[in-house]
């Protein structure tokens, strides 16, 4: 009789014991659910000091609340402190390995800090978990170009304008792409795809323009670049049709492009070699009488050196007419 009570006073005990546990777990998890609620509801109000706060709250109550990092790393990474919204991604990542969200952002945080290798990683997981992601192919693929191995991003470039046509971006990552593997004809027609979706960025024309050279479309590409100049003058430009018209044999037109470009870079090699190529060839050009053009090509070349002593042609050069 005795042993039958005992037993009934142990039973009773881990029923009260369990119950215990239970509305402890269901006091938590209300706790979590209110911290949380609370933090969407600060963020959605802009109150982002707020809302951070509700997130470390919910943490404190339950560390293990991925949702509670990825909410941290947003409110970062919407002020713009990547740093701060990388180790938020990278807990969230933690304490759910298989959270694409999680690990996409964790790349994106990488990518925008300048660690590119790091970044390949977390984009590969995240790849891994929804292969069918179009933010992440265009990521991998943007990465890789980054990390000059535009062989590895052909394929998920590739895979980015298949599951998004209309997207802009991945037509030029894509024309990039064709344009670094000599594959110039599929750049040009890429980058036209592009253009159809809306105006090209800067450094998206300075690209179509670099494919029209490697084929030979030298009055193509001067007409990219003169467009490009009218609306956003810049040294890369102005340099680039100074090629052209030396390539043209256009000596005096290429000079004045070569002028306007160290104008703005005085210390930019490529536009002083070209400056003092297009000075010298004028200097032969006109019978060698002009000794101050020869003298300025000369004096421009030494500029060059002092800036990059690795330039051996014209090291040759100027060793070549330093005796004409």
């Amino acid at each position: 009789m005795r042993l039958k009570s005992l037993t009934a006073v142990a039973l009773t005990t881990l029923v009260f014991v369990a119950g215990c546990a239970y509305n402890q777990r269901t006091t938590t998890s209300q706790q979590t659910e209110a911290h949380l609620s609370s933090a969407a509801n600060y963020q959605t109000n802009g109150l982002l000091d707020a809302a951070l706060a509700e997130f470390g709250l919910a943490l404190e109550v339950n560390p293990n609340i991925a949702d509670a990092h990825m909410g941290m790393g947003g409110i970062y990474q919407q002020r713009g402190d990547y740093e701060m919204a990388s180790r938020a991604y990278e807990r969230a990542t933690i304490v759910e390995p298989n959270k694409f969200e999680a690990h996409y952002s964790l790349g994106l945080m990488k990518q925008l800090l300048g660690r590119l290798q790091e970044a390949l990683r977390a984009y590969k997981t995240a790849w891994r978990l929804d292969p069918g992601n179009f933010e992440v192919n265009r990521e991998m693929g943007s990465t890789y170009l980054q990390l000059g191995r535009p062989g590895e991003a052909l394929t998920f470039v590739q895979i980015a304008t298949k599951l998004d046509p209309e997207s802009q971006a991945a037509w030029c990552n894509l024309a990039a792409t064709f344009n670094l593997l000599g594959r110039y004809e599929e750049a040009v027609d890429t980058y036209r795809q592009a253009a159809e979706l809306g105006d090209l960025a800067d450094p998206v024309l300075l690209g179509l323009a670099d494919a029209h050279i490697h084929l030979d479309n030298y009055q193509q590409a001067v007409n990219v670049l003169e467009a490009l100049i009218r609306r956003s003058p810049s040294v890369t430009a102005y340099e680039r049709l100074g090629y052209l018209k030396f390539k043209m044999r256009n000596f005096e037109p290429a000079l004045f492009q070569y002028r306007k470009a160290i104008a703005l870079a005085p210390d930019d090699t490529a536009t002083l070699n070209g400056l003092g190529a297009c000075l010298m060839t004028l200097y032969i050009q006109d019978g060698r009488t002009d000794k101050d053009r020869r003298d300025e090509a000369l004096n421009i070349w030494r500029k060059s050196i002092r800036i990059n002593h690795q330039q051996p042609k014209i090291v040759d050069l100027l060793s070549r007419f330093s005796r004409i």
